[in-house]
């Protein structure tokens, strides 16, 4: 582990999207975005703790350029390497707390549209190697494959010959069964029987149920998560709080790379259902990728679903009301 206060990075790339429903979006509220961000960590330890530790998740660097990252807390951070996803956490640990322990993230992002040529891939599932991309091919604990949904990717897929052909049929699939409502328990936790029985949730129902039904038809898949950025071309400097995640899912076609698609926010925006097989609109940090991951140095502690938010523990037992803000500005300014 190393100590990181501040560093530069100089490759560039920019692109997640959550945005209020009912107004279209033209060109230019979809395009890439520079924001800095700072993201806020506190909790408050059990008055007989003698150890406490804290994670912050840190962003990714694929479609975004970090350009600049700077992190504080009660102690001085270091930064780990999660092993098998290359997602990255702050991480400090003090002993015998006292009172609240604060960790804090402040980076600068340049964040890029994706648009892919999925016309550049051609191929069937033959030309996949299930060898090389095991991982994003297997079931999980979180990405459930049973019976009903080997049935369901089988039927959907069955008259298409390419992957990009069936993949698509895969979305139309989810986008016609799934409702963007969290009016019903349950939701959020990318549970796919629930997604079959219920048809409601968030963009982890919408985006894990996709995942596995491209698992079940030999199509690599996997999650993206992170946090939206307002819809808009970025003329606006005003500071601007979020009050949730965003995830979005990729699948591989050969000869085209990873495909980005984003399902829910199709749902609420009907008129980019198109634009959202294939691209996606700048306005999204990507922080991680793992999906039930356990937390380093100490991973005997509960699996994660995924790891967006927090993550605090007190002499290794998970600790809740685990208080965050993640705030942003357009441009490279400070956020003070």
């Amino acid at each position: 582990m190393r100590r990181l206060m501040m560093f530069a990075i100089s490759t560039i790339t920019l692109g997640p999207a959550a945005a209020s429903g009912g107004e279209a979006l033209g060109p230019e509220s979809v395009g890439p975005r520079t924001v800095t961000f700072t993201y806020e960590a506190r909790v408050t330890p059990p008055a007989d703790a003698h150890e406490l530790e804290l994670w912050l998740p840190l962003p990714r660097e694929e479609d975004q350029a970090v350009l600049a990252l700077r992190l504080t807390g009660s102690r001085p951070p270091t930064v780990m390497r999660l092993p098998g996803s290359g997602d990255r956490v702050a991480y400090l640990r003090v002993a015998d707390p006292h009172e609240p322990v604060t960790l804090t993230e402040t980076a600068t992002i340049a964040r890029r549209e994706v648009r892919v040529t999925t016309s550049a891939s051609r191929t069937g599932l033959e030309d996949i190697d299930p060898v090389a991309y095991a991982g994003e091919l297997a079931p999980s604990s979180v990405v459930q494959i049973n019976d009903e949904v080997r049935t369901i990717a089988r039927r959907t897929t069955a008259r298409e010959d390419t992957v990009v052909a069936k993949a698509r049929a895969l979305y139309d699939w989810v986008y016609d069964h799934m409702q963007y409502d969290k009016s019903v328990p349950g939701w959020g936790l990318g549970d796919i029987p629930y997604c079959l029985k219920i048809g409601k949730g968030n963009c982890t129902d919408f985006h894990t149920l996709f995942i596995g039904l491209a698992r079940a038809s030999g199509i690599p898949a996997r999650w993206n998560i992170g946090f939206p950025l307002a819809y808009g071309d970025g003329g606006d400097h005003a500071a601007q709080d979020v009050a949730g995640y965003h995830c979005w899912a990729e699948f591989y076609a050969p000869g085209a790379g990873w495909v980005p698609v984003d399902i829910s926010e199709a749902r609420k925006h009907p008129e980019l259902k198109d634009y959202f097989f294939g691209s996606l609109s700048g306005n999204r940090i990507l922080l991680t990728r793992a999906r039930d991951l356990p937390l380093e140095p100490d991973p005997r502690g509960k699996r994660l679903n995924y790891l967006v938010y927090p993550v605090a523990r007190a002499d290794g037992q998970d600790l809740p009301g685990v208080s965050w803000t993640f705030r942003y500005v357009e441009g490279a300014s400070a956020l003070r």
